[in-house]
């Protein structure tokens, strides 16, 4: 496991790890992934797992990775815990033989994505990742197609749409979000982050507010023990 320096902006944590045969608290049982998608989801979860703990998290026990309808990870208090400190947002990559994971503090959502730098990607698939004036770019400059695809890729993560989010209308001279690419050992790194506009809440939040508000709207109101 290594550590990567991330970009200055909030704090930040990146991980990165060979794919190898990991077991984690985090993982999911995916029965129909090839042996391969496998490891390289054990890896990512373990990854998260150890993260955590430098992040500083001491008991994984009564946290959850849970998805949004889009599939996008996220971290939660498992309910009943009633644990309500502020919970970093998660992004996981991978491709041939390594893993990524960031981990952005409160507040903030990230993507992260991960190429083999010395990668290329076939001019066939320019027009399904851009069009216009940066399609033809890509046409006349296909050494930087790779870079194209992986800042696309952060920012589908950070907004929490994935594929959900067409490439093809991303357009990277007009963004409401930060994104550094750099290359570390032979992996070529990007990474988006944007601040959360809105904070989701879990049933117990859910809970709180509305005994809160009962007893605002009723003095008399009690809660039974």
């Amino acid at each position: 496991m290594q550590i990567i320096a991330p970009p200055h902006g909030p704090r930040m944590l990146i991980l990165s790890a060979s794919i190898s045969d990991m077991e984690s608290i985090f993982q999911e049982n995916i029965p129909r992934a090839t042996e391969k998608r496998k490891r390289e989801h054990r890896t990512g979860r373990w990854l998260l797992q150890e993260g955590l703990k430098k992040w500083g998290f001491h008991n994984l026990s009564n946290l959850e990775v849970r998805r949004t309808k889009e599939r996008a990870p996220y971290l939660q208090w498992i309910e009943g815990t009633w644990q309500r400190s502020p919970l970093p947002d998660i992004s996981i990559s991978h491709c041939e033989n390594a893993a990524v994971v960031c981990l952005i503090e409160s507040g903030f959502h990230v993507g992260i994505d991960i190429e083999p730098s010395d990668r290329t990607i076939q001019t066939n698939a320019f027009d399904m990742m851009a069009k216009g004036e940066e399609l033809e770019m890509l046409r006349i400059q296909p050494e930087k197609a790779l870079e194209v695809w992986t800042k696309k890729e952060a920012i589908q993560k950070a907004k929490k749409l994935g594929m959900h989010m067409n490439p093809r209308e991303i357009n990277l001279n007009d963004l409401d979000l930060k994104l550094v690419t750099f290359t570390k050992d032979d992996l070529l790194i990007s990474i988006a982050w944007q601040r959360v506009t809105e904070v989701s809440e879990n049933p117990e939040d859910l809970l709180i507010k509305e005994i809160r508000s009962k007893m605002l709207e009723n003095p008399e109101f009690k809660v039974g023990c």
